[in-house]
């Protein structure tokens, strides 16, 4: 199961405790979910979805809100995954069309827009946007690539979006792909805040654990990748300093260095393995690693003059 299955799952079983929190998600239900359809007997209101929890989630809240007769339907859309989508079927009246239209539903002709007239409250907007999320709503699975989106057919519905997001404090994109608008998140902090205000409470601690696993994976890598590159720089110094030695050596200008200098060049052709910091410990007397780096430098700098004079 997908990670975005896992989180329908879950927050269509969360049911709010206040009336006005099941109005707003049912509206949002309505309205990204929602087609009016006209029939020989006058019209029919259908929303479809793939997820059976969603799908009983919207009966009960029809029948609990709404003075609609309601029905549930389900059919096979790909026999080969064997992926079913549920449709929930109610008949409104031309009286109710004051109740559709409240919900964001301009009745018959199903324009949209989102009902901020029923999203006065903070609480009846995350119960909005958990709507929003159980009918357009995808997001990776945190293993991989940070990435939330709601996929909107309309630029007024996704403009809208965008500022009800902004509202709560989540900062989203928009970008055209297709015949959609897709309003997205990339941010993990914004994408655990989402997921926090929908209530995915079991959702939301498994992306902060796969979050920290993650942090603390790229954390080590770092590391390892930082001392293996200063390794390979102590290396590739240690081969150049043993090799600069052996050339004074065999031109036998070895002798017109300094002691000091002499007992460094000693230190390194006998542990061409060690660090800076080890070769300084060795010293008489010992030196820090700035000290040992130094005396390197000025080791390097005299050994190359001695031997331009050749």
């Amino acid at each position: 199961m997908s990670f975005s299955n896992e989180v329908r799952n879950e927050v269509a079983r969360y049911m709010p405790d206040k009336p006005c929190c099941r109005k707003s998600e049912l509206a949002a239900l309505l309205l990204f979910a929602g087609q009016v359809d006209k029939t020989a007997d006058g019209q029919l209101l259908k929303i479809t979805v793939e997820n059976a929890a969603t799908a009983r989630k919207i009966y009960q809240y029809v029948k609990e809100l709404s003075p609609w007769p309601a029905t549930v339907e389900s059919e096979q859309k790909n026999r080969f995954r064997k992926s079913r989508a549920y449709e929930v079927v109610i008949e409104p009246q031309e009286a109710d069309k004051a109740v559709l239209e409240e919900m964001g539903l301009f009745y018959p002709t199903a324009r949209r827009h989102v009902p901020w007239n029923l999203l006065g409250k903070a609480c009846c907007r995350r119960s909005f946007i958990r709507g929003l999320f159980l009918t357009r709503g995808f997001i990776n699975r945190p293993e991989g690539n940070y990435h939330l989106e709601l996929v909107l057919s309309d630029t007024r519905l996704a403009v809208e979006v965008q500022k009800l997001l902004q509202k709560m404090g989540l900062k989203a994109g928009r970008i055209e792909r297709k015949n959609h608008l897709v309003v997205y998140l990339k941010d993990s902090e914004k994408i655990a805040d989402f997921l926090r205000l929908i209530g995915a409470s079991k959702a939301l601690l498994d992306f902060e654990n796969a979050r920290i696993l993650k942090s603390m994976r790229n954390t080590v890598n770092r590391q390892v990748n930082c001392e293996t590159a200063n390794l390979v720089k102590t290396i590739d110094a240690s081969v150049r300093q043993v090799e600069l030695m052996d050339k004074l050596i065999k031109s036998q200008r070895w002798e017109m260095l300094s002691p000091q200098l002499k007992e460094l060049a000693l230190a390194r052709l006998k542990y061409p393995d060690s660090t800076l910091k080890e070769l300084g410990e060795m010293l008489n007397p010992p030196l820090s690693k700035s000290g040992a780096a130094y005396r390197m430098r000025k080791l390097e700098q005299t050994a190359e003059e001695l031997l331009d004079q050749n």
